[in-house]
């Protein structure tokens, strides 16, 4: 009876182990991989009168908008790489306030500009899946480029099948453990002798 309470106690622990070490991440050890981020600017000419730009904060170029667009925040190894967006009226050459992204392990983003009021931009961020995250991208409707939609249900498909595919390699694991506990146990059994109490 002791021995087979034993023998379940040691498979709940290997079980907890594996499934542990399914769910904690697959680019373990160390940490994961970073990857790029896309961000699409949409409704840009529907803000006439300004001028925008994007720019890496602290450094490089800014490019300038003036229709929509996409930019890649680049993946880092270390501290993440921070960008910015705004605007600049053509007349009198006020900057609106300062849009500010930073890619650790952030999803896409589609900026959705609605106006500029007080120079201040209102816009809606959505949310789309990509190699570093999967987003609940929610309704898509408002989103022009639907290739963006496309490429988002593809990584969060690539996502699920990395994440089954773990979950499967767990429970196999998980089989042969039990596997091994079970023939194990009737080996032990079997070399018993006749009248021999198992402690």
């Amino acid at each position: 009876m002791y021995q087979t309470s034993l023998m379940y106690k040691k498979i709940i622990g290997f079980a907890l182990a594996a499934f542990c070490s399914t769910y904690v991440a697959a680019d373990t050890p160390g940490k994961a991989t970073m990857h790029e981020s896309k961000i699409t600017f949409q409704s840009v000419k529907n803000i006439p009168g300004y001028t925008f730009y994007w720019a890496m904060e602290r450094g490089g170029n800014a490019d300038t908008l003036t229709a929509d667009a996409s930019f890649y925040m680049a993946a880092s190894q270390g501290a993440p790489y921070s960008y910015i967006f705004w605007g600049v009226n053509d007349i009198n050459r006020r900057s609106t306030d300062t849009i500010h992204f930073s890619n650790y392990y952030s999803p896409d983003y589609v900026i959705i500009l609605n106006a500029v009021k007080e120079n201040k931009i209102n816009f809606t961020k959505k949310e789309l899946s990509n190699a570093n995250d999967i987003a609940s991208e929610g309704n898509t409707d408002s989103i022009a480029n639907k290739q963006l939609v496309a490429e988002a249900k593809a990584a969060k498909r690539k996502h699920y099948t990395k994440i089954s595919l773990f979950v499967l390699a767990g429970i196999a694991a998980l089989g042969g453990l039990i596997w091994f506990f079970v023939r194990k146990r009737k080996s032990a059994m079997s070399n018993n002798k006749p009248g021999q109490k198992t402690l």
